[in-house]
């Protein structure tokens, strides 16, 4: 893991969001965005800001292995509380069996997604403090249930709306109609990110690119002013590394660059990426698909991932790349997995 400046990026949106969940289907949108498709709008945005050799530059560190900065993907916040991805592989049964997680069944456990990333840290282990209780997709302390949800059964991020809009025919000139999907975040809600700058010289122009990115709008339909949002910068820390750590947590997609970082995932789900090129030189081409780990797969010991050359045959203007590279966060020992 790098040893560069580290800080948590907040995004306050000031439009809804579209992020596409399935190529060409657009009544469906997800909530987050992948750390690939966020760094690809940093890319682009400090492109268009320093133009095409600083950018080669840029991303010659990233093909050499030393990237000048990384990235998780978004996550979510609620009034000022931030989470993380739940663990592949977390035992929830073992914490509820020793009375630390209060639900009425089961089932509930299985719709946890998101731990408060100070509880993930420092407290989740066999002997952290208080009880948890399930609000909706995350996982709370007992004594703060009632202040995230506000008398709610559950945390709200905010709502899905959808939008009717009009296709027509070039040839025919006939209409037809469809509905296109937009997450909408509640005020005192947004997504937020780490971002980790390993190259000093480079971190103006990179908080720079990620302004300009929330000018320009992250996901899609951007040219209606769609993914706008506030950036805000907090320097930040994660707990010291040391010979004891048993499990790693990715933050990010992950793409192994060796056989052994595939042996390492203990506990992981596989993702396809694929979609469309997204550059002021292409637009609507469709890249090569390329399969990932998930955030929340947990590593035996650290990785590295690597950065996945995706540029279609017949496109020429430049290469592509689809970012996979592993942003860890160490596990608290005497974290309980599944089977340990």
């Amino acid at each position: 893991m790098s040893k560069g400046k580290l800080y948590r990026v907040s995004m306050r949106f000031s439009s809804p969001l579209h992020i596409g969940e399935k190529e060409k289907i657009y009544n469906i949108t997800q909530t987050f965005a992948h750390s690939d498709t966020l760094m690809s709008g940093i890319i682009n945005a400090y492109s268009l800001l320093y133009g095409n050799s600083s950018t080669n530059e840029l991303l010659d560190g990233f093909l050499r292995k030393s990237p000048p900065f990384e990235v998780s993907s978004t996550m979510p916040y609620v009034q000022g509380e931030f989470f993380v991805p739940k663990p592949v592989g977390l035992n929830l049964h073992h914490y509820k069996d020793k009375g630390k997680i209060e639900v009425e069944n089961d089932k509930e456990l299985k719709k946890i997604k998101f731990i408060r990333e100070n509880d993930l840290l420092y407290d989740f282990t066999d002997n952290f403090p208080g009880k948890y209780k399930v609000a909706g997709s995350f996982l709370l302390p007992k004594d703060m249930l009632y202040k995230l949800v506000e008398n709610k059964k559950t945390i709200s991020l905010g709502k899905v709306k959808e939008r009717a809009r009009v296709s027509i025919d070039r040839l025919s000139s006939s209409s037809n109609i469809y509905y296109f999907s937009q997450f909408e975040f509640e005020n005192n809600a947004g997504l937020w990110f780490y971002l980790r700058i390993n190259d000093q010289s480079l971190e103006e122009k990179i908080r720079a690119a990620i302004r300009l990115l929330g000018d320009e709008g992250l996901g899609g339909d951007r040219t209606c002013g769609l993914g706008s949002f506030e950036a805000e910068f907090e320097e930040s820390s994660m707990p010291e590394e040391n010979d004891r750590a048993k499990y790693y947590m990715s933050l990010s997609l992950v793409n192994p660059q060796s056989e052994d970082e595939i042996k390492r995932a203990l506990y992981y789900e596989i993702l396809t990426r694929s979609g469309y090129i997204y550059s002021k030189a292409g637009l609507g081409i469709k890249r090569k698909a390329v399969r990932v780990f998930s955030e929340g797969t947990v590593f035996s010991g650290k990785v590295c991932g690597r950065v996945v050359d995706v540029t279609p045959q017949k496109f020429s203007q430049h290469r592509v790349y689809c970012f996979a590279l592993a942003f860890l966060l160490p596990l608290p020992e005497g974290v309980m997995m599944i089977g340990s």
